[in-house]
This record gives structure tokens, C-alpha cells and sequence, in this order.
């Protein structure tokens, strides 16, 4: 009997502690310091290339104004796709989940993001948190 409870006590914190891994695979891909000057290319380098589904944007220091936003496969070096970003974040703000067309297959892994744009309302140089979601 106490080895069917030890069973059942290691199969429970098993499934808890499973659930709990899975329950959030977001990862910081990194920060991006943006310059109070209109540029457009502002790249973020993923060093390990991982499949990304989605990404969030937060403004973590300043205002930002974005351009534009893509993203790059590592498939081929031309496979790219642009991606629908806000026109401006609000220091603190962070974006809805923006949708990024990668699959399972380790050769459709993102490699970089690119951005457009510039810090405003901001003495300093905002920077922008890249979030991602496999």
C-alpha cells in the first residue's frame, strides 16, 4: 500500500511539474537600443537559431516609433517575411503577440529580426525588448 501512494505521490508532482514547464516558454531574445535618429537597420542577432511562432515588443526605457519589422530564416538567406508591428510603443507598453509564419523544422529557425525606427519623447536612447514564444 505505501508503495502504490509513493507511486501515485511521484506521478502527481510528475504531471505538476510537466504542466508548469509548459505553461510558459517565453524567452527574452534580446534588446535592441534605439537611436533618436530615424534608422532602419537595426538588427537582433539570435545567436542559437530557434523556431520562434510569435513575438511580443516591449518599450522598456522610453518611447519608441517603429517603421517596419522582419524577420529572417535561417533556410535561406533571402527567406524573409515582414512582419505587422504598431507604428509606436509607449515606455512600459508591450505589444500583442505578432504572429510569425516559422515551422517546426530546424531550418526554418529564425536567425535575426530587423527593425525600423527611432527613441522619441526620450533624452536617452529607448530600447525595445524582443519576447519570444516557441
Amino acid at each position: 500500500m505505501k508503495s502504490v501512494l509513493t507511486l501515485s505521490a511521484t506521478l502527481l508532482m510528475g504531471l505538476v511539474s510537466s504542466s508548469a514547464a509548459h505553461a510558459n516558454d517565453h524567452k527574452v531574445l534580446g534588446m535592441i537600443a534605439m537611436p533618436r535618429n530615424a534608422t532602419n537597420d537595426l538588427t537582433l542577432k539570435i545567436p542559437v537559431c530557434r523556431v520562434v511562432k510569435r513575438i511580443q515588443l516591449t518599450a522598456d526605457r522610453g518611447d519608441i516609433n517603429l517603421n517596419g519589422a522582419s524577420v529572417y530564416f535561417k533556410a535561406a538567406r533571402t527567406s524573409s517575411q515582414s512582419l505587422n508591428v504598431p507604428s509606436s510603443i509607449k515606455e512600459g507598453q508591450t505589444t500583442n503577440w505578432i504572429n510569425i509564419n516559422s515551422d517546426n523544422d530546424n531550418k526554418r529557425c529564425v536567425s535575426k529580426i530587423t527593425f525600423s525606427g527611432q527613441s522619441v519623447n526620450s533624452s536617452d536612447m529607448a530600447t525595445l525588448k524582443v519576447i519570444g514564444d516557441d
